[in-house]
């Protein structure tokens, strides 16, 4: 079982340091805990601080370690823990070379592949959390690391909200886990980066390589909590150490100012003169965080166990309306899922090009809903698609979209629409995803950003079209849809199509056939009054000379005429269905039919979803004779009679 071995460095970490050690006590797998405790010289990573007056005060250690009880505390759970915990100190008076000497120190007593795990004093995870990474580390064994997210604390009771802005910047936070192996070195701790030395002499950056995203990993809940700037004494050292002046005295503005924040916002900015960018501060209940740590009157902190399942409640609010994606995954068939799908409550799945598309996702939608059987599926298409759509078992709410294919990004309709559905939608779905494969001209893929949601898969674009880069608004980017089930399900996806009747419509079409003339074989013919029908209706009337094929006639409302001429000219062996059933009758119809010829929406689509032999007709065919289709048709027939 592959081993974690977390790496904490120390100074005065009480009270969070005491968190950590019950939470890895209860671990399902072996681990080990390396503490190095002491102060880091301004030098090397930290060594920007010097330059806005960092320094490092005697009140804030004693002879180079903690003063606050951490060293106390760490000599004794490694005295109780003495093949668990290693404790790694410089002598008396010492002070180490900066963090980067700190983080290395431990790496020679780490002999064994496993997974490394930095944990801050004032980072607390829970065993849910560490348990759930450690599975998706084994599931997918060629992740080289993984990047979360934090619910970052800036007082007791006050977190900050916003993604990409100070405390969560996912250009370079939080890279927390490595898959390491004995060699491996730091080049640096701040950013934290772990390379690998390869036999042909390349370095690889662990970090870099193949890492979990954030979206993975909160999609899975591995959202850790950041007591950054909980208390006045943390504030106290990085005012000292940092050289951020009156740290402490807008510290405690900021905890005065949140008080009264109620369910609003506070600018960070406007307290910590150091933070430049939009972060806001909001209270903890506000932003549904149950915190882990908590002080009580008197102001002793003490640990509050999370209710079970509550550390993995889905923690994506912080990717919600997050812009597009800092890093994007491209989906390899046969790899794990990339992200744990138990926690997905809601999906979106953008079909906005027609009936078509519908029909052509409809094996998609029902492996979807056996990868998600307890999730609200919402599909969102134009309105020629409704039809189809409710009668799909898979679907839980459809929402109509006015056709947007060809239109330009800017066009005024798009951005309505974009608008509506922001309003809408925002924060409605855990995932969305655009099956189609293909150029997005009907903009889905911008779309399904558009609600926010934090994992947005589609089929890769590859280029821009018409100014609008598709691909640039996906997580998650797959070659064929069938990938993209690959990242929900574990077993092998069948995007097979289908089409969906109703009771209603199979006694329709029973009764239709019921009525026709009794043969062996039932070819469907579908009619279009834009493509013309003179070579269909010379294949009719030789099928008909046949006498074992009966001829169902399909088609729109304005091939009726053509229809009638056929039916006219073929007698008895014809059965004309044009305009005589809805949408689940033709489906029901269709389905009861040997073969396919001709074209005309929506018969055609149906009989592609329903898998209907389409002989001798068809793009591949161009315009066939009516010859050169009997010909085909009869071979084919021939082939299954002899089965």
């Amino acid at each position: 079982m592959l081993p974690v071995h977390f790496l904490t460095i120390v100074l005065n970490g009480d009270p969070f340091i005491r968190y950590h050690l019950e939470v890895f006590r209860q671990l399902p797998f072996p681990w080990h805990w390396h503490v190095v405790e002491g102060v880091a010289e301004l030098v090397n990573d930290t060594g920007w601080s010097v330059t806005q007056g960092g320094r490092v005060p005697q009140d804030l250690h004693r002879d180079g370690r903690s003063g606050d009880g951490t060293s106390e505390y760490l000599d004794r759970i490694a005295a109780e823990e003495p093949g668990r915990v290693s404790v790694y100190r410089k002598p008396p008076g010492m002070f180490w070379q900066g963090k980067l000497e700190m983080v290395s120190a431990p790496l020679a007593a780490m002999t064994e592949d496993c997974l490394l795990w930095q944990v801050d004093a004032d980072e607390l995870w829970t065993v849910e959390q560490i348990t759930r990474a450690h599975r998706m580390f084994l599931d997918s064994p060629s992740r080289t690391a993984a990047l979360y997210l934090c619910h970052f604390f800036v007082g007791p009771s006050l977190v900050l909200d916003r993604l990409d802005s100070y405390g969560n910047h996912r250009s370079y936070e939080w890279l927390r886990t490595w898959r390491y192996r004995p060699g491996d070195a730091w080049q640096s701790h701040e950013p934290p980066r772990l390379m690998r030395s390869l036999p042909d002499g390349a370095v690889v950056d662990l970090g870099a390589a193949n890492p979990f995203l954030h979206e993975e990993t909160a999609a899975g809940g591995l959202v850790f909590q950041h007591f950054a700037y909980a208390t006045r004494e943390q504030v106290a050292f990085k005012e000292s150490y940092y050289g951020y002046d009156d740290a402490v005295e807008r510290w405690e503005a900021l905890q005065t100012a949140g008080r009264a924040v109620g369910g609003g916002a506070l600018p960070l900015r406007d307290f910590f003169p150091w933070v430049t960018d939009a972060a806001t501060v909001t209270r903890a209940e506000h932003a549904m965080v149950e915190p882990l740590a908590r002080p009580d009157a008197e102001g002793t902190w003490g640990f509050v166990p999370p209710a079970r399942g509550a550390s993995t409640a889905p923690a994506v609010a912080l990717l919600r309306n997050s812009g597009p994606a800092v890093r994007r995954r491209t989906l390899v068939p046969g790899e794990p899922p990339p992200f744990p799908t138990d926690l997905i409550r809601s999906v979106g799945v953008f079909l906005p090009d027609g009936m078509e598309a519908v029909l052509r996702a409809s094996g998609f939608l029902r492996e979807l809903r056996r990868a998600l059987p307890l999730a609200r599926i919402t599909v969102f298409a134009t309105s020629d698609a409704e039809a189809a759509l409710a009668l799909c078992p898979y679907v839980n709410q459809r929402v109509t979209l006015p056709p947007l294919k060809g239109r330009a990004p800017d066009d005024a309709l798009v951005t309505a629409v974009r608008q509506e559905i922001g309003q809408q939608f925002s924060g409605a779905f855990d995932l969305t995803i655009n099956p189609h494969r293909g150029e997005d001209a009907s903009f889905a893929n911008r779309l399904m950003q558009d609600t926010g949601a934090p994992l947005r898969l589609g089929c890769r674009v590859g280029r821009p079209v018409r100014g609008y880069y598709a691909d640039a608004f996906l997580t998650h980017v797959a070659p064929a849809p069938a990938v993209l089930l690959g990242a929900l399900t574990a077993g092998e996806a069948d995007p097979a199509t289908e089409v969906w009747t109703s009771p209603a419509g199979e006694r329709a079409a029973a009764a239709l056939l019921a009525a026709g003339v009794p043969a062996r074989w039932r070819c469907a013919v579908g009619l279009s009054a834009s493509v013309g029908t003179g070579s269909l209706s010379e294949l009719c009337r030789r099928l008909a000379a046949r006498g074992d094929t009966a001829l169902v006639l399909v088609g729109e409302e304005a091939a009726r005429g053509a229809a009638a001429r056929i039916a006219g000219e073929t007698g008895g062996a014809c059965l004309n269905a044009v305009g005589r059933l809805g949408f689940d009758g033709l489906c029901a119809l269709l389905r009861r039919c040997d073969l396919f010829v001709g074209t005309g929406a929506p018969a055609e689509d149906i009989a592609m979803a329903a898998k209907l032999p389409m002989v001798g007709t068809g793009p591949e065919h161009g315009a066939p004779t009516a010859e050169a289709m009997e010909s085909a048709i009869a071979a084919w027939l021939a082939d299954r009679a002899r089965l």
